[in-house]
């Protein structure tokens, strides 16, 4: 079985075998008459049991992934889950929430947020006794390793973990299936014998599931397959092995030969060559010696400096996410000692700005890479701040469609601070009535080169009377001379709401 239909295997197993929060098996059973009727009940219900028809719902509309509004569905109920959870601080359920999440984001291809998600769920997890969903949870993990070609070590540790939890529980038939994936995965590395031991070690877990012949058979079969190959593996090595030794013994043969016919006549001048060759080559591996000495030090002189200007380089993002956590301490400090609100609110929007720029440094110096930012995460966090900054709590609801890139620090800033201004914008200006919002923000690519951000929500757009070039405030002007920055293509508009697009271009040169 190959990567890719390993993991198409899991993402069709998970959704058949579900979690102990309403599995699939049971929403499968469902009609659209009590699907509705279940929807319908919704108002009347609280609590956990409120928390468990939105899951059932969630799992139901995920069963139609194809239908992009279905799949939007499933993850409308499942977050809904996920904040009543949350509010009854439920680690078992949050859990599973999360988990549920990362099975759809599975379904989006969003490789990122299927891990993000899983690790979630395990955090929360761990801290309960639901093995069977911890376990199912590092299988996440394993397969967003898989979708993005992970080193093969990063893959076999999560389902690894995902074994001993389903032995821990007794679950005999998932423990056969990750026993089974690891076979897979030691043998798309040609490791054989261990591809063997761990596919009788799946066997084994099978047979105990009580699982049918015409099931194991196919098992049996790889078995089979296994050994041939690793027999094949030996029979090639052995006949390699034996063709150098033929080559060696009938060239020996041949330099014998060679070597007898011109001995006599050029014995003298062999000699004679090879002393001068001797001499030669004993000079110059001397030279070389010295030479190869001098390169070694220069390296480990220049290692160490690449190391030393790293930890600098590193030391400095460090310290200026620490000063600029310094200034918005000191900026709220000296709003307490305001009473103009526009004062206020001004010193606020310059706190949300300077955060925007302290995240991008601390995730430089907590990455690898000193020059580039992880997209979706930094988005992803930097609405999480704003969100906690104005407490909207349920009110406002940001829904996220981020490919998964990388950005150099030269747009990073500049994007970030954008979306701080048209965020803050959104959640100030668009819903005046506290009514129930939502914020939808795309950050889409689709060769690496070219970029749309879109940041729309459903409020109550721009005055009639707005005029963009006489009118503008701070944020609008920021976010257009941002724009130019990166020299892009900035609009704003009322369309349904107010939407704000961002097209813009980087060259491989950006990246350096």
């Amino acid at each position: 079985m190959k990567p890719s239909v390993c993991i198409e295997y899991f993402i069709i197993k998970l959704l058949i075998i579900g979690n102990s929060f309403g599995t699939n098996a049971q929403t499968s059973l469902f009609t659209d008459i009590e699907v509705r009727k279940n929807e319908k009940s919704l108002t009347g219900l609280q609590g956990v049991d409120k928390i468990k028809t939105l899951l059932e719902l969630s799992d139901w509309y995920e069963a139609f992934f194809n239908n992009p509004e279905t799949l939007e569905k499933a993850f409308e109920y499942a977050n809904d889950a996920l904040r009543l959870s949350r509010s009854l601080h439920s680690d078992i359920y949050a859990g599973k929430c999360y988990l549920q999440l990362s099975m759809l984001h599975q379904l989006r291809n969003n490789n990122s947020m299927i891990e993000i998600s899983a690790r979630k769920a395990i955090v929360l997890l761990a801290k309960t006794n639901q093995t069977d969903d911890l376990g199912e949870a590092w299988v996440m993990i394993w397969s967003a390793k898989m979708r993005t070609n992970a080193p093969i070590a990063e893959r076999l540790a999560p389902i690894f973990k995902a074994a001993a939890l389903f032995e821990k529980s007794g679950n005999n038939k998932r423990s056969g299936d990750c026993y089974r994936e690891i076979s897979e995965l030691y043998f798309s590395i040609s490791k054989f014998n261990t591809s063997l031991n761990f596919l009788k070690k799946a066997m084994f877990f099978y047979k105990a599931a009580n699982l049918k012949v015409e099931n194991i058979y196919p098992i049996t079969s790889r078995l089979n397959i296994i050994y041939e190959a690793e027999n094949r593996r030996m029979a090639i090595i052995k006949l390699k092995n034996k063709t150098l030794i033929q080559q060696s013994k009938l060239k020996n043969e041949a330099f014998l030969r060679n070597f007898m016919i011109t001995f006599l006549l050029l014995l003298l001048i062999i000699l004679s060559l090879l002393y001068k060759r001797f001499k030669f080559k004993k000079k110059t591996n001397r030279l070389l010696e010295v030479q190869q000495e001098e390169i070694n030090q220069k390296n480990i002189i220049l290692q160490n400096m690449l190391i030393e200007k790293e930890w600098l380089l590193r030391e400095i993002h460090h310290r200026v996410k620490n000063n600029l956590h310094m200034i918005v301490g000191l900026l709220a400090s000296q709003a307490e000692f305001l009473k103009n609100e526009e004062a206020i609110q001004a010193i606020s929007a310059s706190q949300n700005r300077i955060q925007a720029m302290s995240l991008i440094h601390q995730k430089l110096y907590q990455s690898e890479n000193l020059s580039i930012i992880d997209m979706p995460s930094y988005i992803f966090e930097l609405a999480e701040y704003l969100k906690d900054s104005f407490e909207i709590r349920n009110r406002i609801r940001f829904i996220l469609d981020i490919d998964s890139f990388n950005l150099p620090l030269s747009h990073s800033i500049p994007i970030g601070l954008l979306f701080n201004e048209a965020v803050t914008n959104a959640i100030k200006y668009a819903f005046p009535n506290h009514e129930n919002g939502v914020v939808n923000i795309s950050l889409k690519t689709n060769d690496n080169k070219n970029y749309t951000l879109i940041i729309q929500d459903n409020g109550i757009g721009l005055p009639d009377d707005f005029d963009l070039y006489e009118n503008s405030s701070l944020g609008i002007k920021l976010m257009y001379g941002l724009s130019d920055d990166i020299r892009g293509k900035f609009q704003i508009s009322s369309e349904n709401g107010t939407k704000i697009t961002l097209e813009f271009t980087i060259n491989e040169s950006n990246f350096h």
